[in-house]
């Protein structure tokens, strides 16, 4: 016992009064032991709490009622620890045992004989003294167990016990072990188990317990900050007020989630369970179900029934979940069970009780309750109970069909009742005895499928909504009989089609087009058209002209629909039944349709053009000596392409002699009519003496001049052949449009690579028999380029652009290999690439050197300064392809390429030095000591000034080609050069990149390498191509540690794409670059 006066004396009075009015509540007080320790009276309880998101306290007091004083007061509320003196909850306790000694467990007689203070004192201290000193062994990573209590109290608590290699230990607060868990912090238990407190020191499972412990106590702790207006979850004020003792209670969501990872696992468990009953504690395995249960019925004399438990258990409900321990194991119940859960917790939760069930109330539970129940575990119905039920809900949904839509009565029929439910009035009276649940689920069945008006009795489906209709003929007619009995009417069972429509495709020659046959079974032609639309929009079902549905989900149309796309057929090709298709077609054909849809014509089509012979192509007389070997294969293949009927593209290297082989053809087939080269400008009078030179015998019309001059020029019809320029051929498109030549010829083909273009539709428009395309670069930037090719040279051959992106382009450009190797085996058959390496083995070697320039002084501080604003312009700019910003961008990336040659390109007062011009002319000055001639490429005529003004100042002669060289004029410049001794000729990469034959040097400069790669290694085959009898020696000048040396790295990252469609190394586009490959060009 302690007197009011000892507990005044280490509290507050506000405490001691609060403390009596909580002492005197009934109930407030539980779990109560006393133990007598050292001379005092030890006391333990769980007291109520009211705060801090805690439904309890653990409270102790030790008290040595011999000197009536308070020794030692705690609790793990948030008053302990904060503030001076006992907390109300220990001086409740206090109280409380005054009152109720006898009723705590240990509690002992009051006339003990009580060892003496200063002989306790002594034992104490002895106790402490450590009697055998033994190492503490660091536990290993990985070894640490958790073991779980679930401790049941009318709610679920969690408590822990953590175990290691030398014992185990009870975890007396929960709140501090997940303190040591948030703060990774070394903490001992007893004298043999000592750890850091990190994940990896438990085992698993383990680790998972901890993660949630503290996760849980976390959240209490926000939650109880958010009420007190606290700061947060894991520090300020209101983070740390919750304490939490020894064990946890449990939230809904936390016992699922506890459960989730304990599946299958063994958990302790102890306390009361719900019916009343103690728990015996041991360890049960967690399990997904449903325990062995069930119920049967005790027929009493007065016609009451006993419900009887069959199978022991003890169930609890938890945030809507249903679980249940029996015997050895705790289940998480099914569903199933879950939609009895309050009839479980009810009838199991009582045990101590009878559960009767009154005669009078016996026929509601046979219809209400029974239903139910049996569908969910076992239930033993005696015969009386049996015979109380009502008669069982038959379904019946008549259905039919007219002007107006699909129509649909419900009958609920009970024996020889029956009663029309498709529509149920607001307070309409039901009958006892009917399945009142039951009638409302057929409504709302088929209020899935139909609607119901104000005034009508049976539930409709509007004519005017044929998805609908479609849905419920081939998915509600299932759902309907799966609850009950369905009658149609004939005219209803006509809305299904009778048969699914099968299509089939046949393949056959006629005078070398292909002839394509489409049959289709149980449907007429001229709806296949509408059938194969419906399947490309994705929709479910298809209404014939007969008013019938077809359910496209079950009729394979993918061939078909993938066909008549590809092919493009109209609704009156398909009605037709049959069309005639371009003969280069049948490749996409054979691949597309089965062999058992193709005719023996086409079969022979196919297997003559892989087994075609080229050596029955002789070249004529006149060309044949001087034809290497693969220029001669070269003239085979385009003559096989023309006898099929197909077009190509001649993709040699540049400085291969694409020409000669064209000119090849042009002259073994001059019989066959005029035929028309389109070129750039400044390569008109270069083919004109090439055929001059190779083939004098073809009268060839130069279609250029004045307007009235070319007019005349086409009018005449005795040329062989007429060479003309895009450009020109775009104004003079309306007439050659009416002239009919066997042949079309594009040189540099990729000048129509933008589909887009005028251009490219203008070349399109020519009639020609045979299209050929020569070009070194099919694809220098993309592989649309690819297609805009194929559609100039056989339409329709990839299909439309769409099909062709979707099918190839965005594939290719997501990185899947497949599709490029796709791509390239079709196109295989109608491209033609040689590489030097592979067919001049005579040829001498390209040696390629990169020449580094180091800026200093005034040019790099320029050159930083201008990197540096455009770094900052990028990193404002918003969207990833610059948006409104973008040719600021671009032109700004310009200037830092132009500072890196001369800063006097940018600004006209500069009179610095150039780190790039020192070296171009250091290399100058050695190649006209070794007496070599000298290429110089570059992008800017501007930079071509300044290095001829720097020739003159060292008097060293040169030639200037630029864009504004007249093509007369540069015809004389590249014989000039070839023949005589001027050492250097300069040369814009845009005007002078292609169609020259430069062999007289051996020495090529690139003085501002830039993004297409392509362009410039078209460049250098100006020096290095068939005539060249000298090594060719390639230099590109870059300023080092500026974007010219980055860009080296990101063109190797960005350059196969072509190499896999065409085998051929090309390049990307400056466009195609996201922002962030510009800021990584920018570097740091």
């Amino acid at each position: 016992m302690i007197s009011r006066e000892a507990l005044a004396r280490v509290t507050r009075n506000s405490v001691l009064n609060r403390a009596e009015t909580l002492a005197e509540r009934r109930g407030a007080i539980w779990h109560r032991t006393c133990a007598y320790e050292g001379g005092n009276t030890v006391l333990t309880a769980n007291v109520d709490g009211s705060v801090d998101d805690q439904d309890h306290y653990e409270a102790c007091v030790v008290l040595d009622e011999s000197a009536d004083s308070v020794v030692e007061c705690t609790c793990n509320c948030s008053w302990s620890g904060r503030f001076k003196g006992a907390c109300k909850h220990c001086v409740a306790l206090a109280l409380d045992f005054n009152e109720h000694a006898h009723d705590y467990e240990g509690f002992g007689h009051v006339d003990q004989v009580y060892t003496s203070s200063a002989l306790s004192s002594y034992i104490e201290s002895s106790i402490r003294k450590p009697r055998l000193r033994v190492p503490r062994k660091k536990p290993a990573s990985g070894s640490i167990v958790l073991e779980p209590t679930l401790y049941c109290d009318g709610d679920v608590c969690l408590r822990l016990r953590i175990i290691g290699a030398s014992g185990s230990y009870v975890i007396t607060s929960v709140s501090e072990f997940a303190d040591h868990l948030a703060r990774g912090s070394y903490h001992t238990y007893g004298t043999c188990l000592a750890f850091t407190h990190t994940l990896d020191m438990f085992e698993p499972t383990s680790a998972k317990i901890a993660s949630f412990v503290l996760r849980a106590v976390q959240n209490r702790r926000a939650f109880a900050a958010e009420r007190s207006g606290g700061h947060g979850r894991n520090g300020g004020p209101g983070s740390g007020k919750v304490k939490i003792g020894r064990q946890m209670r449990l939230t809904g969501p936390e016992i699922d989630e506890l459960v989730d990872f304990m599946m299958g696992r063994r958990v302790i468990i102890d306390g009361t369970s719900p019916s009343g009953a103690v728990v015996r504690k041991r360890a049960v395995t967690v399990c997904q179900g449903d325990p062995d249960v069930g119920i049967g019925f005790e027929t009493k004399d007065d016609g009451a029934f006993e419900i009887v438990r069959e199978g022991e258990a003890d169930f609890f409900t938890s945030d809507g979940l249903l679980y249940a321990v029996q015997d050895d194991r705790l289940f998480r119940c099914t569903s199933r069970l879950n939609d009895v859960a309050n009839f479980m917790t009810n009838v199991y939760g009582n045990v101590a009780s009878h559960l009767m069930l009154s005669r009078g109330d016996a026929p509601r539970f046979a219809e209400a309750v029974l239903p139910s129940l049996e569908r969910t575990f076992k239930v033993h119905v005696p015969d009386e109970l049996d015979d109380l039920r009502p008669d069982p809900l038959e379904l019946e949904f008549r259905i039919g069909h007219a002007r107006g839509g699909i129509t649909c009565d419900v009958l609920a029929i009970y024996g020889e009742s029956s009663y029309h439910i498709a529509r149920r009035e607001v307070g309409e009276s039901i009958e006892s005895g009917r399945d009142v649940v039951g009638e409302a689920d057929a409504r709302a069945l088929v209020g899935r499928f139909f609607t119901l008006g104000a005034t009508s009795s049976v539930a409709r489906i509007p004519d005017d909504d044929p998805d609908a209709m479609a849905r419920f003929v081939f998915e509600g007619m299932a759902e309907l009989r799966k609850v009950g009995t369905v009658i149609t009417t004939e005219s209803y069972d006509r809305l299904a089609a009778t048969a699914t429509p099968r299509i089939t495709m046949g393949l056959s020659v006629r005078a070398k087009l292909i002839n394509l046959t489409v049959s289709a079974e149980d449907l007429p032609l001229n709806e296949l058209y509408a059938l194969l639309d419906s399947y490309r929009q994705h929709r479910r079902f298809h209404r014939l002209a007969d008013g019938s549905f077809v359910d496209l989900s079950r009729v394979d149309l993918s061939e078909a629909a993938e066909l008549a796309d590809e092919l493009g057929l109209t609704s009156e090709d398909l009605a037709r039944g049959s069309v005639e298709i371009p003969s280069y077609k049948a490749f996409i054909l054979d691949s597309m349709v089965p062999d058992a849809q193709k005719d023996l014509s086409f079969s022979t089509y196919i297997d003559n053009f892989h087994a075609v012979d080229p050596s029955v192509y002789e070249p004529p007389a006149s060309v044949a000596p001087i034809l290497r070997p693969y220029q001669k294969a070269g003239f085979q293949w385009l003559s096989a392409l023309c006898d099929m009927g197909f077009g190509g593209i001649l993709a040699d290297e540049m400085g291969l002699g694409k020409s000669l082989q064209m000119i090849s053809l042009l002259l073994a087939r001059r019989e066959e009519g005029p035929a028309l080269i389109v070129c750039p400008a400044s390569l008109v009078y270069n083919w004109r003496s090439e055929i001059k030179k190779f083939a004098p015998s073809l009268n060839v019309a130069l279609v250029a001049g004045g307007a009235e001059e070319r007019a005349e020029l086409r009018q005449e019809n005795w040329y062989d052949v007429y060479i003309t320029s895009y450009e020109l051929l775009r104004r003079d498109i309306e007439d050659y449009s009416k002239m009919d030549f066997w042949c079309e010829v594009l040189d540099e083909a990729q000048y129509i690579k933008n589909r887009d273009t005028l251009i490219a539709r203008t070349v399109k428009l020519v009639p020609a028999r045979n299209r050929f395309a020569l070009t070194g670069t099919p694809i220098e930037n993309r592989v649309s380029e690819l297609w805009s090719i194929f559609d100039y040279l056989m339409p329709g051959f990839l299909a439309s652009y769409d099909r062709f992106r979707e099918r190839y382009e965005q594939p290719i450009l997501d990185g899947d290999e497949s599709a490029a190797r796709l791509l390239s085996e079709t196109v295989a058959p109608f491209v033609l690439r040689r590489r030097k390496d592979e067919v001049l083995t005579d040829l001498p070697d390209k040696l390629e050197q990169v020449v580094y320039a180091e800026l200093d002084g005034e040019q790099r501080k320029l050159y930083h300064a201008h990197e540096q604003a455009l770094r900052v312009a990028l990193s404002k700019s918003r969207d990833n392809v610059f948006g409104k910003d973008r040719m600021e961008i671009l032109a700004e990336l310009m200037r830092l390429r132009q500072i890196c040659c001369d800063p006097a390109l940018v600004y006209e007062d500069y009179e610095g030095g150039s780190a790039k011009l020192d070296a171009i002319m250091d290399l100058v000055s050695a190649s006209v000591d070794a007496q070599q001639k000298m290429l110089v490429f570059s992008q800017f005529t501007s930079y071509l000034d300044v290095i001829a003004r720097k020739l003159d100042e060292s008097r060293v002669s040169y030639y200037v080609l630029t864009g504004a060289t007249p093509k007369k004029r540069r015809i004389k410049l590249v014989n000039a050069f070839n023949k005589d001794d001027t050492p250097v000729f300069l040369i814009s990469l845009k005007a002078g990149g292609t169609g020259l034959n430069l062999t007289g040097a051996n020495v090529v400069v690139h003085a501002d390498p830039w993004w297409n790669a392509a362009a410039q290694n078209q460049a250098t085959d100006r020096a290095h191509r068939i005539g060249q009898t000298k090594d060719v020696t390639v230099y590109k000048v870059i300023a080092r540690d500026t974007i010219e040396d980055r860009i080296l790295a990101l063109q190797e990252a960005k350059s196969d794409l072509a190499e896999q469609v065409v085998g051929e190394g090309g390049g990307s586009s400056l466009g195609s670059l996201r922002k962030e490959d510009l800021i990584e060009l920018l570097g740091d």
